[in-house]
């Protein structure tokens, strides 16, 4: 039969590997816990950010397609017999369109960023080839309204058809463009809201 002390000793040793072991699995639940509240922390402070680009990349998308699309309008509708001041307002508005179109580019950084959260078809590389295309397209087409200002009615039939198939081209770069940016815009507002109902 055991003695007093030995009593005594064992349940001393079974109180303390009781606390011991509470204390230990206490601070494991703890540690689990704060590691499952930084991984949301994180998760949440992503899921915002990711937002914040969406929300803009859809202000900055959508307001470049309306951009698109009324200078290609303006360009189409320039193609038709005008007159000189009809001809100059449509000038004038173009120039403003190619001017809020540039503003809104340079002022929203943002933008820029969309890639590193959604996968955009195109891409800033993309972006560039599409702008430099642009901009000679765009250059052909002064220079060859320029010519016509300082044609003979030799070459004014054939100049008339090159500047006409520039507007063309223009327009369908610009239209080419606008498909991108609607399938990337259409693109992007799904797999938000995919994310959205994964959490």
């Amino acid at each position: 039969m055991p003695n007093n002390n030995t009593l005594i000793a064992v349940s001393a040793f079974s109180g303390l590997a009781g606390a011991l072991l509470t204390q230990a699995l206490s601070g494991l639940f703890s540690f689990i816990n704060d590691r499952r509240k930084h991984r949301n922390d994180i998760e949440n402070q992503y899921r915002t950010k990711k937002i914040e680009i969406a929300e803009s990349y859809y202000f900055v998308t959508g307001e470049t397609m309306a951009i698109l699309r009324k200078n290609i309008n303006y360009r189409r509708n320039r193609n038709n017999a005008r007159s000189e001041s009809s001809l100059k307002f449509l000038s004038e508005e173009i120039k403003k369109v190619d001017a809020n179109l540039q503003k809104l580019n340079e002022e929203n950084w943002k933008h820029n960023l969309i890639s590193l959260y959604f996968d955009v078809r195109l891409s800033y590389k993309e972006i560039i080839t599409a702008n430099t295309r642009t901009h000679l397209i765009f250059l052909q087409n002064l220079d060859l309204a320029d010519q016509l200002l300082n044609s003979t009615e030799e070459n004014e039939e054939e100049l008339y058809g090159r500047y006409n198939q520039s507007i063309f081209d223009l327009c369908a770069q610009y239209e080419a463009i606008y498909e991108l940016l609607s399938r990337d815009m259409s693109g992007v507002k799904q797999e938000l809201q995919r994310s959205f109902q994964r959490n």
